[in-house]
């Protein structure tokens, strides 16, 4: 198979795998405060020594690093635990409608305790407006959370400008950058944020292995209770195999890997545009990750072309990773104004270093047969659109950007 889904998930390395192994067979023991053995030794240096791979990929200090579980639970502690210590100072949170479910159901959770949770719109890219975000701001704001990428349509948020804006105001800023992490550079010195948010699994490295970059002096308290692990911010024995595998992903990403992973996606986009019509890329045209392409296809069903896409050998997605498991339509397709007759329609390719040219040429050869199959099983391309007001509209009623 011919997997085109890495910004849900990647394939493990084997490198990252071999290095993991020693941590599963020899070196099993526990990186606790208290070291009663040589193999607790030998796996708190590989976990300490996973920390300072990783501090280096952000030029930060190893000390600011917390691993945790995943981006869910970096996003939860990023958000809750900062808020919670940052309580006497406001309880306003600021945040957009397109980030992932842990956190827009951390901010719900902290909106039904009593906090207020400002949401700034985003344009047709998914783009925040940064004026908008000044005048959100208040005195009580004590949090900004905003994704450094988005992982359904790729569009790159302005970063810079809003720690700036954050720095500026004393407010701290929270960045998921789970979709953008060693696709993008991302340096703390450069860039004021105070939390960053990532993960391993969508870098050819384990599931269930996250990190949370906590800039010094930033306020935050443990969400969980339990002993004293990670700073005391992260209770519970360690993922210590996870974490050296976490490492040795990062060290195994060339520094050419993303010029490589846009030169496919700049390829797809060619094919496509010379053998379909009727669809429409989603993302900003030129801020969006290296490696990922969106589009909507019109008149048909995406999971229809999932479906098929997958019977022929290829993988890939359709609406939010994190939600395309219900029959609800995508939260950032909605939010960036495309209607639930198109954005069903969306199509996810998202690109890794194992990829290919010629699985691209196959890749969409099949899409287009596929598609041109749908379409005529297809309402739309049959002239009837079943409105929500319950009556047959025929597309001659009807302009195209009204279907």
């Amino acid at each position: 198979m011919a997997y085109f889904d890495n910004a849900n998930s990647s394939q493990v390395d084997e490198r990252v795998i071999e290095a993991m192994l020693p941590y599963f067979r020899e070196s099993y023991g526990t990186a606790g405060l208290e070291l009663g053995h040589s193999k607790d030794v030998a796996a708190l240096t590989g976990l300490e020594n996973a920390r300072k791979v990783i501090a280096e990929s952000l030029n930060a200090d190893p000390r600011t690093i917390v691993f945790t579980s995943g981006v869910t639970e970096s996003n939860n502690l990023a958000i809750r635990g900062t808020v919670i210590a940052n309580k006497d100072r406001g309880r306003h949170i600021i945040t957009t409608p397109i980030e992932t479910q842990s956190v827009l159901k951390s901010c719900e959770r902290l909106k039904n305790a009593g906090y207020e949770v400002s949401f700034l719109d985003v344009d047709e890219y998914g783009l925040i407006d940064l004026d908008q975000l000044e005048s959100l701001i208040r005195d009580d704001t004590i949090l900004i959370s905003i994704q450094h990428a988005n992982g359904e349509i790729g569009t790159i948020q302005p970063v810079e400008k809003i720690a700036e804006i954050a720095q500026e105001h004393g407010i701290i800023f929270h960045m998921d950058a789970s979709q953008s992490y060693m696709r993008v550079k991302i340096d703390v010195e450069e860039l004021p944020v105070n939390l960053i948010s990532f993960d391993a699994h969508r870098i050819h490295g384990p599931k269930g292995i996250g990190a949370l970059y906590i800039r010094r002096k930033t306020k935050i308290k443990r969400i969980l209770e339990g002993g004293d692990e990670e700073r005391r911010l992260r209770p519970g024995i360690e993922n210590i195999p996870g974490a050296v595998g976490f490492a040795k992903a990062v060290e195994i990403c060339q520094p050419d890997e993303p010029e490589y992973l846009l030169s496919l996606r700049k390829y797809l986009e060619k094919k496509i545009s010379e053998r379909l019509d009727n669809y429409q890329i989603t993302g900003h045209p030129e801020k969006r990750l290296p490696h990922l392409f969106s589009m909507v296809v019109k008149h048909i069903e995406g999971e229809s072309i999932l479906v098929h896409l997958d019977m022929m050998g290829y993988a890939i997605s359709t609406g939010s990773a994190c939600s395309s498991k219900t029959l609800k339509g995508s939260h950032v397709l909605h939010a960036i104004g495309l209607p639930p007759e198109i954005s069903h329609g969306s199509v996810r390719v998202s690109f890794s270093r194992f990829n290919t040219t010629e699985e691209i040429d196959g890749f969409v050869e099949e899409l287009v047969s596929t598609v041109e199959r749908l379409r005529e099983f297809s309402p739309l391309t049959r002239g009837v659109y079943f409105a929500d007001d319950g009556v047959d509209h025929h597309h001659d009623d009807l302009q195209e950007d009204e279907w």
